[in-house]
């Protein structure tokens, strides 16, 4: 019978959610209170059968997995799992000391590979590897490679939320979307890889500005956005024009001046996140309209805001 754990303190391991799968009960049990007093969320299965269905309903980071079961052994559950997901952690157990399980895990890209009798302390170092490798797969899903910084998909999934906050507590936040102004006649003349270097630069220019509580991401192409809590539009556009400032003094190497354009939008209740971020998108229109490097701020009242 598959069977999930419940916890209900505080682990080493909070974010990471574990499949163990096992058919011999002394080591299950064993084994299970050694995950039990690390992990937030452990299931188990008795065979790779019920460990594929469990795998499917939870899809967890980590799976740990007997190679031989009476069942669906682990190996034919491994190669279905990593037909769905590459990345995921898997940890192999097994009494069986010979080559052609060994070539299988390999083949199945199995991460760490432990004999039974299970050595304690050489499990618990695959464990910790297993999970940094998770919690950095984590991260770098989301950031943008060239950037560093937010990508869109995460900005997204942290505005849901601001939103959500912002609702119940009826505290205000604004959105800035910035633009890179004639970013494409660097990469049409100097190359796209200069044309990185200067998204780059900026995203390093802005973070080094704002709070530690401001979430700032790459929209796309050459657009970024900034999320700023607790923060109304008349104090969004002051940040704006003091980041508007910092790069335009700042003398980028082999091009000079860049400038940037920034349209501005503050969140009111009931408002849809598609109509919040369209508002910010008419005003940074407005502002490439009105000749670029300027801020403009919504609703827009038929002249370009300065703070």
């Amino acid at each position: 019978m598959a069977i999930t754990v419940p916890q209900s303190h505080n682990y080493q391991y909070q974010d990471v959610k574990v499949l163990y799968v096992e058919d011999e009960l002394f080591t299950r049990e064993k084994l299970l209170r050694v995950l039990n007093r690390r992990f937030s969320e452990v299931h188990f299965a008795i065979d790779g059968e019920q460990g594929f269905l469990l795998y499917k309903r939870h899809l967890p980071d980590l799976i740990i997995a007997d190679i031989k079961m009476n069942q669906m052994n682990s190996l034919a559950m491994i190669e279905k799992v990593r037909s769905h997901n590459e990345k995921v952690q898997i940890i192999v157990t097994t009494a069986h000391d010979d080559n052609d399980i060994f070539i299988q895990s390999l083949e199945n890209n199995v991460n760490h590979f432990i004999l039974k009798p299970i050595d304690l302390e050489q499990f618990l170092l695959a464990i910790q590897k297993s999970v940094y490798q998770i919690q950095l797969n984590k991260r770098l899903s989301n950031i943008d490679p060239v950037t560093k910084c937010m990508n869109r998909f995460k900005f997204e999934e942290v505005l849901s939320s601001e939103i959500s906050r912002s609702e119940r507590y009826s505290r205000p936040f604004s959105i800035i979307l910035l633009e890179v102004d004639y970013i494409r006649k660097v990469n049409t003349y100097l190359g796209h890889q200069k044309g990185d270097v200067v998204l780059s630069t900026i995203s390093t220019i802005v973070q080094q500005r704002i709070r530690e509580s401001d979430i700032f991401a790459r929209w796309g192409g050459e657009e970024f956005i900034l999320l700023t809590p607790e923060t109304n539009r008349q104090g969004a556009c002051v940040l704006a024009e003091s980041i508007l400032s910092l790069i335009n003094s700042f003398a980028f190497p082999d091009i000079g001046t860049i400038t940037c354009s920034f349209g501005i939008a503050e969140f009111s209740a009931g408002k849809k996140k598609t109509d919040l971020i369209l508002e910010a998108e008419e005003a940074l229109y407005t502002s490439k309209q009105m000749g670029s490097n300027c801020v403009t701020v919504f609703p827009i009242e038929g002249v370009v805001k300065k703070c």
